[in-house]
């Protein structure tokens, strides 16, 4: 019988002595190995107040005297509460979730962990945290401990938001790939050990000793954790972040971790490389050597973004590629990387069948310019002709007038029709997106703009200046078409002016303005109210600002002529001393 209970005691007092020293060493490991990630220090707290717990059962077996092992078992409840605790924190903050900060929460247990001291000192006088310490002689000498009520309600309680954080592991767990699921199941089955073990020892009567037994569940709730979080870098990329953006994107994500290994990624990832869930972690250029031929890891800061064609599913896919540097709350994961590879397809369909768009274009704009110019040219020639021989044609003066004015009147439309070939040119060869720019001043572009219009009697005033990133000949053609505008519509001695805005700049003439009815209209292809107009000086406009990403609009709030804004112009500035208005003829 001797032999028999010395063995299980022996087995006993043997478990806590390889849980406290698995738990120094996992406690050493992991300061010394893992300490910078985020979740360590809780884990490291977790694994202190288990020493606690462990340290305080093992005395409690030692026969080290009734009133030394009662405090010893006091001691270890209140390291069983601060383990609680620190699991809640940790698993709070690995998920994301906010039970940690939850006010009910953090009060019970500040309560719990002030109020068990005094309670513990004084339990003599009330037995609330435990009723009786009865020695027992079977199987081995020990004591048989009844709790209190305060202290099974402590446990009933502390053990909800314990529960509700497995839950939440759970909930990753089901929500997380298969790769990761082993892992987090490792996780989950050692928690529960701990509860289950209470729980078994103090409502079924099936383990030997009257006490709880949960300590016994530390070695098992250690090893498991240790494991999961840190052999198979559960904690490197957050599963909230996993299952709440990343997994859910259709664009494939891959992470590759310092040592040039693929360690995480999404399940997009999987149709363009079916077998990486096989193989990670992975060499990362033997599990995606297109990829790794075509992105420098780590990047080196000016590389520009690289596109490439994989397939998805079986069908060709393009995609750009963004390498980033892995950031873990308050830091940086040295030498990881995520790989985004963003879907462009859809991109470069529309960008192919715009730059078929455009070739067409300047087809059409070829023909315009060689195949309808030479009959213009050919009439226009041959009006000359015919009005050189109307002059010795002999008939009566009133016929030769009218003959005259049908041949003026077909130079005019000749005229005109150059005019809009001209213009049309100008929307199809210049109505392009801008792809370079040069800083340019707003005073010396609309002055030798205004050089190129026939002027008269009408005056520039520039109010003010400023530079900004533009191209300068489009630039010009705004200001031309903006100037001719007012020009033709307004009186011969009109003003126009050009002013700076705080994000653009505004023409501004003085005429007659435009009609309500018309300003809706204004800048409508092919629109005028002028029978000499091509309808096309205000399109060409428009275009020239779209071009360049900007907007005009006609200030219908402005009363005294015809005002147009730009806005929406990039990288401008006020020069440092603005000078006066100034005006040219």
């Amino acid at each position: 019988m001797a032999q028999t209970w010395v063995g299980l005691w022996g087995l006993y007092v043997g478990v806590l002595v390889v849980t406290v020293a698995i738990q120094a060493v996992i406690g050493y490991w992991v300061y010394t190995h893992q300490r910078d990630r985020d979740g360590a220090r809780w884990f490291l707290a977790m694994l202190g107040t288990g020493m606690l717990f462990g340290l305080s059962i093992l005395l409690f077996l030692l026969p080290i005297g009734t009133p030394l092992r009662r405090a010893a078992y006091a001691l270890s409840g209140y390291g069983a509460l601060l383990t609680v605790w620190a699991f809640v924190v940790f698993v709070s903050t690995y998920t994301g979730n906010r039970l940690h900060r939850n006010r009910a929460v953090n009060g019970m247990f500040a309560l719990f962990a002030l109020a068990y001291p005094v309670l513990a000192v004084t339990n003599g006088s009330h037995a609330l945290l435990f009723t009786s310490f009865t020695p027992v002689a079977e199987p081995f000498p020990h004591l048989s401990v009844e709790r209190g009520p305060a202290f099974a309600a402590m446990i009933v309680l502390i053990q909800l938001p314990a529960a509700y954080g497995i839950y939440l592991m759970a909930t990753h767990l089901l929500a997380t790939r298969r790769r990761s699921g082993g892992q987090l199941a490792l996780f989950i089955v050692g928690a529960v050990s701990i509860m289950g073990l209470d729980a078994i020892s103090q409502y079924t009567g099936l383990l030997p000793l009257e006490f709880s037994h949960a300590s016994f569940g530390l070695l098992p709730f250690y090893l498991l954790t240790a494991v999961s979080l840190f052999r198979f870098g559960l904690l490197d990329v957050k599963p909230v972040a996993r299952n709440t953006v990343i997994e859910n994107l259709r664009d494939p994500v891959l992470v590759v971790d310092d040592r040039g290994r693929v360690v995480d990624f999404n399940a997009a990832a999987t149709h363009v490389w079916p077998a990486l869930g096989e193989r990670v972690p992975a060499d990362f250029e033997a599990a995606c050597p297109a990829l790794a031929a075509a992105v420098t890891v780590p990047p080196t800061g000016d590389d520009p973004t690289e596109h490439l064609s994989l397939t998805y599913d079986g069908q060709a896919r393009h995609y750009s590629i963004t390498v980033s540097a892995v950031s873990k709350g308050s830091h940086d994961q040295t030498g990881w990387y995520s790989i985004l590879l963003r879907d462009i397809t859809e991109l470069e369909r529309s960008r192919w069948q715009l730059e078929t768009q455009n070739e067409r274009l300047d087809q059409v704009a070829s023909t315009i310019s060689h195949d309808l110019r030479n009959p213009i040219n050919v009439a226009t020639g041959h009006l000359e002709l015919l009005e050189a021989r109307l002059a010795d044609l002999e008939v009566d003066d009133e016929t030769r007038e009218q003959l005259l004015e049908s041949v003026e009147s077909v130079e005019d439309s000749t005229d005109r029709m150059q005019e809009i070939i001209d213009d049309i040119l100008t929307i199809a060869r210049e109505g392009k997106t801008v792809e370079a720019t040069e800083a340019v001043s707003l005073a010396d572009t609309a002055r030798a703009a205004w050089e190129n219009v026939d002027t008269g009697a009408a005056t520039l005033e520039v109010a003010d200046d400023r530079t900004f990133q533009a191209d300068r000949t489009k630039l010009l053609t705004v200001f031309e078409n903006c100037f001719r505008n007012g020009l033709d519509h307004g009186p011969a001695d009109v003003t126009v002016t050009v002013e700076p805005l705080d994000g653009g700049f505004a023409v501004t003439d003085d005429g007659p303005g435009i009609p309500d009815e018309h300003a809706a209209d204004v800048f409508e292809y092919g629109y005028t109210t002028s029978e000499a107009g091509t309808g096309l000086g205000l399109s060409i406009v428009e275009t020239m600002a779209e071009s360049h990403g900007w907007t005009v609009s006609l200030d219908d709030e402005y009363d005294q002529g015809a005002r147009f804004v730009f806005e929406g112009v990039d990288g401008e500035r006020w020069p440092r001393d603005p000078p006066a208005a100034e005006s040219s003829h």
